[in-house]
């Protein structure tokens, strides 16, 4: 398997912005890899089980494609707060999009994207598609002409009918891939900017139903990262598979919904990343409930200790927090702690 491909990485020092200060929190920037955040986090003691760190809207990269506004909002717990309003139009900003599925049989990794699949990070070469029958001793897949020719989705109308649970026979044995260009999506998403803990986790599965959260945009979003671009929870595989599809990820761990865009479906370190002064794990974004988001291991390659169901533990840095699950796992989080905006 070839090295997933890294950003690089710059340094900037920001200053913190108030809560609840302005009702158009805005930061316009270039592009950022990794910014450096040092122990005087501005933190706010509130219960016996340590601090909780308030949402800094200034780490979004805000612009042309993301903006934050401060809005009033409703917990699923019934308070009333301030809560983030994130709008995005699902475009990522420190790495190209694509590529997902290679033409023909004979191309290289470089020419795809990756496959997860049986706990397994799968480069989507050509070969790859020609070996598709044995991957999964199945004959009834052959996803490529005689020619060589892979067949994928070439237009928006076949990223739009192929995708359809019910899909029909002329899109099967069909390498799957919507380009971003065909998908204009600009969604709102509602983060509390102080994060309440919950007593008990909601687990997640499919994402907060809509009746638990409430939301128009999806019940599947785990978070967001940075960029403004969602982390979100995978289709079911087995239906994906029922075609004789594959719906393969970018080396950004992305890919484009025929609806809502780009969105993320792992962490491979390709997007803004906040590394910490004691060495703790990059934070990645935020979770839909208002806690911070970190990558699974630290620049060591150890994973955190004393994570709790929902993968999250506290500290006096960070108070508490998430760490998202491995890339092969394809998911990010199993549950949340935290209260999200009806």
């Amino acid at each position: 398997m070839r090295k997933i491909r890294s950003a690089a990485f710059v340094s900037l020092i920001l200053g913190l912005v108030a809560c609840g200060g302005s009702d158009n929190t805005q930061l316009d920037q270039s592009a950022v890899d990794e910014i450096i955040v040092e122990d005087d986090i501005s933190t706010e003691p509130v219960t016996d089980e340590g601090i909780v760190i308030d949402v800094d809207a200034t780490l979004f990269l805000t612009g042309e494609n993301v903006s934050v506004n401060t809005v009033s909002c409703t917990l699923v717990d019934g308070s009333d707060t301030l809560c983030y309003e994130i709008t995005s139009k699902h475009i990522a900003s420190e790495h190209d999009m694509g590529p997902w599925c290679p033409e023909t049989i004979y191309d290289t990794a470089e020419d795809g994207g990756l496959w997860f699949d049986k706990g397994e990070i799968n480069d989507l070469d050509g070969p790859f598609i020609a070996n598709l029958a044995t991957f999964y001793d199945d004959p009834g897949f052959k996803m490529y002409e005689d020619d060589g020719s892979v067949r994928r989705m070439e237009t928006a109308q076949e990223c739009a009918e192929g995708a359809d649970p019910n899909i029909e026979d002329k899109y099967t044995n069909m390498c799957a891939q919507c380009l971003p260009e065909w998908v204009s999506a600009q969604v709102s998403y509602l983060i509390p900017i102080t994060p309440v803990k919950q007593s008990e986790p909601v687990t997640l599965s499919d994402g907060p139903t809509l009746e638990q959260a409430g939301v128009e945009y999806g019940s599947s979003v785990r978070g967001l990262a940075f960029n403004g671009v969602r982390f979100d929870h995978p289709a079911d595989i087995d239906i994906i598979l029922a075609g004789y599809q594959i719906a393969p990820v970018d080396d950004a761990g992305g890919h484009v919904n025929n609806s809502l865009g780009y969105h993320y479906h792992g962490d491979t370190g390709m997007t803004t990343r906040i590394a910490q002064s004691d060495d703790h794990s990059a934070m990645i974004g935020y979770a839909l409930d208002g806690f911070g988001l970190y990558a699974k291991l630290d620049d060591e390659g150890n994973e955190a200790a004393e994570l709790d169901e929902c993968r999250g533990h506290t500290d006096e840095i960070r108070g508490y927090h998430y760490h998202v699950l491995s890339l092969e796992s394809n998911e990010f989080l199993d549950c949340f702690y935290g209260a999200w905006a009806e």
